[in-house]
């Protein structure tokens, strides 16, 4: 019986303490426990309610990602085209660099032939500018002075056939020197090989136009009209001819009354001809808007004379003549001024009848090498009484009579 009260005392006082043990210690812990839960949940919830967001948003950046990297990956591509246009150009612009010193090298070695010390040569610098297709272009260039000075004392040709201007060969390669600067233009923009023409064509006709005076007719060579920065219809046409000579391009010079013009070849409208298998279209030289084959109203309804401009021989001449009468004695001095040996050509001396018509006779052989000249001396027996001039010329191979230059008027008795 004591054995099994002091059991029960032990069961009663363990259950007290086992009450009072969770009444005071573990229910406090669960109710930090649950307390703890809840706010875990409500941080889960949050937490949650934020990756929905970061997911979201991480969904739009990959987008955006994606959308970079294609754009990335595009003007990569497109960085390494304009590296490769980049490259092709410097090396473009290095050829024509080469090209343009190597030919003013050249030049400045020969001068065309001229005589000069080998010291530097002093230039005269020119800026030109002018407006081509909607843009505007510019360049400047270096004129050599005893390239000028020899062309500002040249004696002139004094004829209807200009061409003299273009086929003396001591410009030549200065000329192409300049076509390098147009060269130049095209490789460093859009433009094409087939805007040359244009671009030289514009250039000229941009330039000053400046009407020779009343009593003096004066034609310029390229390189004074270059220097001058214009010039008449003469001068714009003679410098245009020997660019688009240089060019390999077929030009002729259209002598009008009071008018000179330019010819040149290619597919256009409007006013042309036809020389051997070749057509020519009329190209204005003195004003902005020409193109070929536009013709001034004041123009068209003219006669035209066209003096193709071929490489072959350009023998100039200067004469006297003593008159008895209608015995005529003239004294000829022929000189061959282009680099092509003049051979089977004649010193030829007409009359013209102040009706136009003309008779006339040869003289001797004038076989000529670049630079020679010769004097000869013919006679011609003109009419009685008839009022007429003198025509002095070269009558070449084929029987054509080039390079007439005339006598003023004069009657017999």
């Amino acid at each position: 019986m004591k054995t099994i009260g002091l059991l029960l005392i032990g069961i009663i006082l363990g259950s007290a303490g086992g009450y009072f043990g969770h009444q005071y210690l573990t229910q406090p812990r669960l109710d930090e426990l649950e307390a703890d839960v809840a706010s875990l949940s409500v941080d889960l919830t949050q937490l949650q309610s934020d990756y929905e967001v970061l997911s979201t948003v991480s969904d739009f950046t990959e987008g955006q990602l994606d959308t970079l990297q294609e754009a990335y990956t595009d003007l990569e591509a497109e960085n390494a085209t304009l590296n490769e246009e980049q490259a092709e150009l410097n090396q473009q612009f290095e050829l024509l660099s080469d090209m343009y010193e190597s030919l003013l090298e050249d030049y400045e070695t020969n001068l065309g032939g001229l005589d000069f010390s080998n010291q530097t040569i002093p230039v005269i610098d020119r800026s030109y500018m002018w407006e081509y297709d909607g843009e505007e272009y510019t360049f400047d260039i270096a004129i050599p002075e005893p390239l000028y000075e020899y062309y500002s004392e040249k004696t002139r040709y004094r004829t209807q056939d200009y061409r003299g201007y273009i086929m003396h060969p001591y410009d030549d390669d200065y000329v192409r020197v300049l076509l390098s600067e147009f060269d130049r233009i095209i490789g460093l923009t859009e433009l094409t090989e087939e805007d040359k023409v244009g671009l030289v064509r514009t250039f000229v006709q941009n330039m000053e136009y400046e009407q020779d005076s009343a009593t003096l007719e004066y034609p310029k060579f390229p390189v004074e009209t270059l220097f001058d920065g214009g010039g008449d219809c003469e001068d714009t046409t003679i410098l245009m001819g020997h660019l688009l000579k240089e060019m390999d391009m077929g030009t002729a010079l259209i002598y009008m009354p009071g008018h000179m013009a330019l010819a040149i070849e290619g597919n256009s409208t409007g006013l042309g001809w036809t020389i051997d298998n070749t057509t020519y279209y009329y190209q204005e030289t003195t004003a902005k808007g020409w193109d070929p084959g536009d013709v001034p109203f004041s123009y068209k309804y003219t006669e035209y004379t066209l003096f193709p401009i071929e490489d072959e021989p350009y023998i100039a001449h200067t004469w006297d003549a003593v008159r008895k009468n209608e015995k005529v004695t003239i004294t000829v001095t022929y000189t061959n001024d282009t680099p092509f040996n003049a051979t089977g050509y004649r010193a030829w001396v007409g009359i013209e009848l102040s009706d136009g018509y003309e008779f006339g006779k040869t003289g001797v052989l004038i076989d000529l090498d670049f630079k020679e000249s010769k004097t000869t001396t013919l006679k011609i027996e003109g009419p009685r009484f008839q009022t007429m001039r003198l025509v002095v010329g070269v009558k070449a191979p084929d029987g054509s009579v080039q390079n007439k230059v005339y006598s003023e008027y004069f009657t017999t008795r």
